[in-house]
């Protein structure tokens, strides 16, 4: 089954992650902003070195779930 931004990854950030990270320039629900292959890349270290979300580190299901995401080419 394919993966997309709207059903697989969008839902693995919570809305306090979300909000979070807009004063910094980090739009973690918006495709367009995380598609860019750099924004993506800066997105995967956080939640792969287990930094980001601070109060519960992403599953190895779920960061390789994003990764895989990645190397699909950020289907929409």
């Amino acid at each position: 089954m394919a993966l997309s931004f709207a059903k697989d990854i969008r839902p693995l950030f919570r809305d306090g992650d979300i909000e979070c990270m807009k004063p910094d320039g980090i739009a973690l629900d918006d495709f367009v902003w995380m598609s860019v292959p750099a924004n993506a890349t800066l997105v995967y270290g956080t939640v792969s070195d287990g930094s980001m979300p601070p109060d519960e580190p992403w599953s190895a299901d779920r960061v390789a779930l994003f990764k895989e995401w990645m190397d699909a080419g950020y289907p929409a």
